[in-house]
């Protein structure tokens, strides 16, 4: 298809346009032009676009956000559109990238911050957290600031990252133009109910601008009614639905297959499944969220525990259910959280146990892991009605799965690598509750509701040449599957070196006659294996980068990016440690030259993580 001739923007012309279109259908064409057409005028970033009416003595208002996959950055997209519709001039910054000397020239200031695991910062914020929490940050007296935090409540230290912002800013003599707010793993409406409060806040003492009018696009620039000039005419494009925990897609099961081999001590499945007729697009390196059901075993367990009538009349926010539906499909029964523990501790006046459980900080993670909602039902016995146990019970959270298949490999299907989670705990079998679904619940032919959760960070370099390093054990080498499949696809030039590790050979050898033929084709360049259990003496993969410790390095040396997926607190740890020695010893220079050259890898996002 040629384009009529026309003056495009320098650095762009008119080849470059045709190979970026190339390949793309006539409806996808017209689709991209309503879109393009919708963002005119607009800021292509989540920043919010100046208002020419705003006066040079309106107060600047910075939003800034530390994300480790996307979710505080989609936060702050939230907040800046928000900004924008009220007419106010917002930017939006990376904490990534944003210089500490910075801090103390704002005058309004949105943070918005996630915290990993427990209680500690995403990397993108570890400089300025550090720099923020130290004897140098500068006093902030003429400082107006908001934090909004993500995190998720199954962690202890839920949102610690945002509340250590919040409570630094102000031990610094910033004032605060709404207090904290905490948000669970379903973010959005609490993020957009913040930014409606802390904006209006900054509106009142803002002088008078008026609203622009709005844009054919939302601060994710999903294309949402676009109208657009085709030859001459008018034409109404078709809205794109966009799928969410609210509105998920109905993911049919076109294939489950068994990937250990017998005799394996693992239960893993390699799960596809159908997006046709969806419109869902996604990137290797994004997650698929699966929302499961709880195990009907689990759920009547839960019922006699409470001595409860399984068709009790229940209502969650406005729906009328009955409480075996309300157990099986809104709420979380297979683990118990510290703030599930003091809600029903608040029944449970009569068990003073359950208090010193709470304010024990020590034991209180040691009581929770492995229990559910029946063992607390049974240790603690209550009579309570079916409407305040789902009042006790936080709601059924979706699970995130590493996408491990690349779009252009498979059109219009998603395949996931899911380890099926069984364990023994309380003297009870004890079941991942996702994972369980999908192992033992799920047929093929079934359906599951699913939507995309966009890691932001996780992906493959925007340079194809550029040489990549994946790591990952287990269930962690998902994503990478869809790496290689994408750039056999593109035909990136870049190398791919694959370190996989798992129990045994024979049982356990993860998509073995993929790898095996990506090695054959050239698309995959080299592949170190570490089967641990083996040889008398265990070896993992942290092992096999000590082994290929010079190629390792000469590879950074050149610009490789390292990728890490899997277990956080063992696996991530041990290759982190790895590399580390690594550095220390083929540059020679020691172990805080070695430090300092991994924070760096990690500041330029060329040592990236995805572990859970």
């Amino acid at each position: 298809m040629s384009f009529p001739s026309t003056t495009l923007p320098i650095g762009f012309d008119e080849a470059t346009l045709q190979q970026l279109t190339a390949g793309l259908t006539d409806r996808q064409l017209l689709w991209l032009s309503g879109y393009l057409y919708g963002r005119v005028g607009t800021d292509a970033t989540p920043a919010a676009a100046p208002n020419p009416a705003a006066t040079a003595s309106a107060p600047t208002l910075t939003i800034l956000y530390g994300s480790q996959t996307g979710n505080s950055k989609k936060a702050a997209g939230i907040v800046a559109e928000a900004a924008r519709k009220r007419g106010l001039t917002a930017t939006v910054r990376d904490m990534n990238d944003y210089p500490t000397k910075d801090l103390k020239t704002e005058q309004q200031l949105l943070v918005v911050v996630s915290t990993q695991g427990e209680g500690d910062p995403p990397i993108a914020a570890e400089e300025l957290h550090q720099f923020l929490l130290s004897t140098r940050a500068p006093k902030l007296p003429e400082l107006r600031f908001a934090v909004l935090a993500l995190g998720d409540k199954s962690y202890l230290q839920f949102c610690q990252t945002g509340f250590e912002f919040d409570q630094r800013l102000a031990e610094l003599g910033a004032k605060r133009l709404l207090e904290r707010v905490d948000c669970d793993v379903e973010f959005e409406a609490e993020a957009r109910h913040w930014a409606e409060q802390v904006l209006s806040l900054i509106a009142e003492s803002a002088p008078q601008v008026v609203a622009p009018a709005p844009v054919a696009a939302n601060a994710q620039g999903k294309p949402v009614a676009l109208q657009a000039l085709v030859g001459g005419a008018e034409v109404e494009l078709e809205e794109q639905v966009e799928y969410s925990s609210r509105n998920p897609f109905e993911a049919e099961l076109l294939e489950k297959i068994q990937l250990n081999g017998r005799g394996s001590t693992k239960e893993t499945y390699h799960l596809e499944f159908s997006l046709a007729g969806s419109g869902i697009q996604y990137e290797a390196g994004d997650a698929l969220m699966v929302q499961p059901h709880n195990r009907p075993g689990l759920v009547q367990e839960v019922l006699a525990a409470a001595r409860l009538d399984a068709t009790a009349p229940v209502r969650l926010e406005t729906s009328e259910l009955d409480l075996t539906t309300a157990l099986t499909e809104r709420l979380e029964l297979s683990v118990v959280t510290r703030d599930v523990l003091e809600r029903y501790a608040a029944l449970a006046p009569q068990y003073p146990k359950l208090r010193q459980i709470l304010a024990d900080k020590a034991q209180l993670p040691a009581y929770l892991y492995g229990r559910d909602v029946a063992d607390l039902l049974q240790e603690f016995p209550v009579e309570l009605s079916g409407q305040q146990l789902a009042a006790v019970l936080r709601p059924l959270p979706a699970r995130a799965y590493s996408i491990a298949s690349s779009l252009l490999a498979h059109p219009e299907e998603v395949h996931l690598t899911v380890g099926a989670v069984r364990y023994q705990s309380n003297g009870r079998h004890k079941h991942g509750a996702c994972s369980s679904f999908q192992a033992d619940q799920l047929h093929i032919g079934d359906t599951a509701r699913v939507w995309v959760d966009r890691n932001e960070y996780f992906k493959l370099p925007q340079d194809p040449s550029t040489d990549i390093i994946m790591v990952g054990a287990g269930t962690g080498v998902a994503p990478f599957r869809a790496f290689v499949e994408e750039r056999a696809e593109t035909g990136a030039t870049g190398q791919n070196w694959l370190v996989f590790g798992n129990p045994h050979f024979t049982t356990d050898f993860l998509y073995q006659t993929e790898w095996l033929q990506h090695l054959k084709r050239g698309t995959l360049h080299q592949l170190d294996v570490a089967f641990s259990r083996d040889q008398q003496e265990k070896i993992y993969i942290q092992h096999r980068l000590l082994q290929q410790s010079r190629r390792l390095y000469d590879q950074l040396e050149n610009g490789a990016t390292f990728y890490v997926c899997g277990d956080k607190n063992r696996m991530a740890a041990d290759v982190q440690r790895a590399l580390l020695t690594v550095i220390a010893q083929e540059s020679g220079q020691g172990e805080a030259y070695a430090a300092d050259y991994l924070k760096q890898l990690r500041k330029s996002r060329r040592y990236l993580e995805d572990v859970y």
